[in-house]
């Protein structure tokens, strides 16, 4: 009987499975793979010899576009170079990738990804030329000289291997010249830095134009600028060692102020005392404009300035018993408020590859090479805090706490240290922390409303691209192992009003990384300019609006998002006046968005072609304003940070891609402190919690018609990882304001911010800065 049931129990199972699995006969075959696409990857830009800074990655799909895992993908490469795996298979994600190596010749170099019986895809890249062990010179020899007298400066070289790093001493220099006879010491050995130091060259030969030459072991020689050899005459001359700016505006000091050698019948500096007088004909000369010779035989100016119509006007410098001599030609221009202005450029210790606005309103500067400094704006002092690793190229972000976290570090070129290191204003000290899993190189780290940093991209201790976020809470750091995704350099990332990560380039495809439990990643909108923006620049100008602008080699084109959107896409905006990449952009107090710095062409960093010119957007209009114009290139490794009195700090560019190396910063006011006086916040309380009113005090109450947010500035590599703006409600009464704060962690992390007030004529006031928790 139990047979039997048994039995009768089973035909309908087979009955079933008869329907599932059989039709005439025939097994059903499985999905076949109907699409190979381009998921991440393609227009990417690297060196030669070189991996390439994202992985390429392509999604097999059926018929009905779904991915398909378990797929056979071949990878093969032109243009030379070679992939980590000639062949691979799709995961359960219906995703293969590999790691790309660039050829030894510059130029495209194509990836090819193919499935059997479907077209292949290829991926596309642009090598560019590597950098190589190079002569530097970074003192150009006297433009004039005397025949058998030693040249009044002489030169001065540094050697640096392929990776811009110092090549360290007893590499011995050479210098020789064509048409004339080279005396004094010719071969001179490096130092530790890998400087080169002559001391007593001296040219001797007939009245006419030579070059120096410089050869090294194995780097390519260079050449000097032109040196006019002349007949030493009784009676001595002036040399103007260092020309005064070619441009000046009306009023202002000259941004490259003039320098003037006295030298004697013998050829001989003149010593000290010899007074040098600059004067102008057709305009007013202002200043200190008699100046006496140093122990160089050198008399420094440092503070004239031109007043007069518009036009050219050379200086003119006198001093006794020498006959005089002009300067080059200044096109002086009449002084524009809505140009703002620029500060003469004044030392910096390091190059300022990386900068954080303090709670305390000092700024921590972090270079390539030499200790970190902080510098105090209020009296222009620097404090030297050495760090406990070296944190070139780190990622970097200000806790709610007020301490600086920063990931990662540098080994070498490409290779990234595992750190966490914090820096405290309060007592000017670091700290080490828990490493995270992996070292990281061009990381990015955003803070996001719990408080937690969020840490995306880099290169590990092998150079390896790090798939895996990892999130900093509270001192420890947890993996995002559900959440594996290859991006770029530095990924211009930020916190969405939703409380995910928002990665908005520099790669077409745009991202968000939502980090519950172990992550995941979900597509956002395609940018409109097509390419990659790498080295573009892009900031958060409004609460969840964000502006990207430049980049790739180069364009001036710019796009906006808003993450309020439901459904967020890309627009174009108005383009830049002009095409920039390794250019910084700045919220301002206003609302405005500055750029500043950047080059144009069509190598990764042409200093050649330097963007001298500032622009302002007005989010408004979408219009960009020019602006005035700064001194010196700033390319790679520029910064810029907005500073509690509206100012703009813009300091760095060097170490790296052969550039020189900006150890300088200047200083730009814009238009809006040329526009009347400012409002003042006499009072302020530290902190504020979210979603609570809280008192500005100021006598301009009544004036006041905005207050701006702005969180502390953390900036490097052409972006500001957390820099953020939004506008507070607020109501006035006749001794101050009420304002209202932020009740959103996703729109206002925790941490300090800048609260500026501005009246009608949109002047700021020097900013509080104020603890949001």
């Amino acid at each position: 009987m139990s047979l039997h049931r048994i039995a009768i129990r089973l035909v309908p199972v087979l009955v079933v499975l008869g329907s599932l699995t059989c039709s005439d006969g025939d097994i059903a075959e499985p999905p076949r793979p109907a699409e190979l696409a381009v998921v991440a990857g393609d227009a990417q830009v690297g060196r030669i010899n070189q991996a390439l800074a994202g992985s390429l990655v392509v999604e097999v799909r059926d018929a009905r576009g779904q991915p398909l895992p378990g797929i056979a993908v071949t990878w093969s490469v032109g243009g030379g170079g070679s992939v980590d795996q000639s062949s691979n298979v799709s995961g359960t994600d219906g995703r293969a990738s590999v790691h790309r190596v660039l050829g030894a010749t510059a130029g495209e170099a194509t990836t090819a990804a193919s499935v059997p019986g479907l077209p292949a895809v290829v991926f596309t890249a642009t090598a560019e030329a590597g950098a190589q062990a190079q002569l530097i010179i970074a003192t150009q020899p006297s433009g004039v000289a005397k025949t058998d007298v030693p040249l009044v400066q002489q030169p001065i070289l540094r050697l640096e291997d392929e990776f811009g790093e110092p090549m360290g001493a007893g590499i011995p220099v050479t210098a020789a010249t064509q048409g004339a006879t080279l005396g004094g010491t010719t071969v001179v050995e490096s130092d530790g830095f890998g400087e080169v130091r002559f001391t007593n060259l001296v040219l001797r030969g007939s009245d006419a134009t030579y070059h120096l030459t410089f050869s090294a072991p194995n780097v390519v020689s260079v050449r000097s600028t032109a040196i006019q050899l002349t007949t030493a005459a009784a009676g001595g001359q002036l040399i103007i060692t260092i020309q005064p700016s070619s441009a000046a505006e009306n009023g202002v000091p000259l941004a490259q102020q003039p320098v003037v050698q006295v030298e004697d019948g013998a050829g001989q500096p003149s010593g000290s005392g010899v007074p040098v007088t600059a004067s102008v004909s057709g305009a007013t000369l202002s200043g200190t404009t008699t100046v006496e010779t140093d122990g160089t035989g050198k008399a420094r100016f440092t503070d004239l300035a031109l007043s007069g119509s518009n036009g050219s006007y050379p200086l003119t410098f006198s001093a006794p018993d020498v006959a005089p001599l002009q300067s080059s030609v200044i096109t002086l221009a009449t002084t524009s408020a809505e140009g703002g202005r620029w500060t003469t450029p004044f030392d910096w210790p390091i190059v300022g590859i990386h900068m954080m606005l303090l709670p305390d309103g000092r700024v921590l500067s972090i270079g390539r090479n030499g200790t970190p400094y902080v510098w105090d704006p209020a009296s222009g002092s620097f404090t030297s805090v050495p760090s406990p690793a070296r944190l070139f190229c780190a990622g970097h972000a200000l806790l709610p706490d007020g301490r600086v976290l920063v990931a990662g570090g540098h080994i070498s070129d490409g290779h990234g240290l595992p750190n966490i290191t914090y820096f405290s204003a309060a007592t000017n000290s670091w700290a080490s922390g828990e490493p995270m899993a992996r070292g990281r190189w061009y990381p990015t780290s955003t803070v996001m409303g719990t408080g937690e940093v969020v840490i995306t991209a880099g290169t590990d201790e092998d150079s390896m691209v790090v798939t895996i976020p990892e999130v900093w809470s509270n001192g420890s750091i947890r993996q995002l192992t559900g959440a594996s995704q290859s991006l770029p350099w530095y990924p211009r990332a930020f916190l969405a009003p939703d409380g995910s990560l928002f990665v908005a380039g520099p790669a077409v495809q745009s991202r968000f990384l939502s980090v519950a439990g172990a992550g995941s990643w979900r597509t956002g909108p395609r940018q409109l300019f097509g390419k990659s923006r790498n080295y573009g620049s892009a900031v958060m100008y409004d609460d969840g609006k964000i502006i990207y602008a430049g980049g790739s080699v180069t364009t001036n084109t710019a796009e906006v998002i808003d993450l309020n959107e439901s459904a967020p896409t890309w627009r174009f905006t108005n383009s830049m006046s002009f095409a920039r990449r390794h250019h910084n952009l700045t919220v301002l107090p206003t609302g405005e968005v500055l750029a500043t710095g950047g080059v144009g062409g069509t190598t990764f960093d042409d200093v050649s072609k330097g963007v001298h010119a500032a622009e302002m957007w007005n989010p408004q209009t979408g219009q960009w304003t020019t602006l005035a114009s700064n001194v010196v290139t700033r390319g790679y490794h520029g910064t810029s940070l907005l500073l509690p009195d509206g100012r703009i700090l813009n300091a760095g560019s060097g170490e790296g891609a052969g550039a020189p190396d900006e150890r300088n910063a200047e200083l730009y006011s814009p238009p809006y402190l040329q526009r009347g006086a400012r409002p003042v916040i006499t009072s302020a309380p530290s902190e504020v919690q979210y979603g609570a009113q809280f008192r500005l005090e100021t006598p301009q109450a009544t004036a006041i018609t905005h207050v701006s947010l702005i969180r502390l500035g953390a900036v490097t590599h052409a972006f500001d990882e957390n820099q953020r703006f939004q506008r507070l409600t607020f109501t006035a009464d006749a001794n101050g304001l009420t304002v209202t704060a932020p009740s959103s962690r996703n729109r206002a992390p925790p941490g300090h911010y800048m609260v500026f007030i501005l009246n009608g004529n949109d002047v700021p006031s020097v900013a509080k800065i104020v603890r949001i928790f």
